[in-house]
């Protein structure tokens, strides 16, 4: 058996995330920015022969950046619920400050011990993990060996990279960019390859990731 590549994809851009709005579970589609992204990304992803399958969040946003993908490489798209993002809940559709003044003790709740505390009508930070190491676990079982491009959101991304030690909680990665790992025989160890790339992209489609995080996918 042999390490299984994954490259890890973030859906491209939407007018939430120009406007700073939790996007959740809503079925919010990219903006021309974002296809232009997903054009971008299915260029450069296309002319890499070693990919032997796509996965994607079945989230809209997430559909459309990984379908051009697919199409070049001649593949199908594999939707999986498991990698969508954080379900904010009473939250969704709402930005940040809004949160703040409509629900600020819960808010103030939630940012102390994201982990543990659900978000009003959604979920934890946990619950969230759990989902999506379930669904990385069935992926990397399906797929070993080989190289895969997961497209999926802030969220989740983040949990792939810190089951395997690879999150440091500082590190930004806009739409549309990409990072790269290579998993261990064992499913458990992995080293990064690449972060947060957007060499892909023109200057003019490139994300401003200066103080963004997985926070709001």
């Amino acid at each position: 058996m042999m390490n299984t590549r994954l490259t890890l994809v973030r859906h491209g851009h939407t007018d939430w995330n120009g406007l700073g709005r939790y996007q959740g579970h809503a079925p919010i589609p990219l903006s021309e920015r974002g296809l232009a992204q997903a054009r971008c990304l299915a260029e450069a992803l296309g002319q890499d022969g070693s990919i032997a399958a796509v996965y994607s969040s079945d989230l809209l946003r997430c559909r459309q950046t990984a379908e051009p993908i697919a199409a070049r490489l001649g593949l199908a798209v594999r939707c999986d619920p498991r990698f969508r993002e954080l379900n904010y809940g009473n939250w969704q559709g709402m930005t940040l400050a809004e949160v703040q003044r409509l629900d600020p003790e819960r808010f103030a709740a939630y940012r102390a011990n994201p982990a543990g505390v659900t978000v009003p009508g959604g979920e934890s930070q946990h619950m969230l993990a759990e989902r999506v190491l379930a669904g990385l676990r069935d992926l990397l079982a399906a797929e070993a060996g080989r190289h895969v491009v997961l497209v999926s959101h802030g969220g989740p991304l983040r949990e792939v990279l810190r089951f395997f030690g690879l999150w440091s909680g500082e590190l930004p990665a806009g739409n549309a960019t990409r990072s790269a790992i290579e998993v261990g025989e064992d499913g458990r160890s992995a080293s990064l390859l690449a972060f947060g790339d957007a060499s892909h992209l023109p200057p003019e489609l490139r994300p401003d990731t200066a103080g963004t995080t997985f926070l709001v996918g």
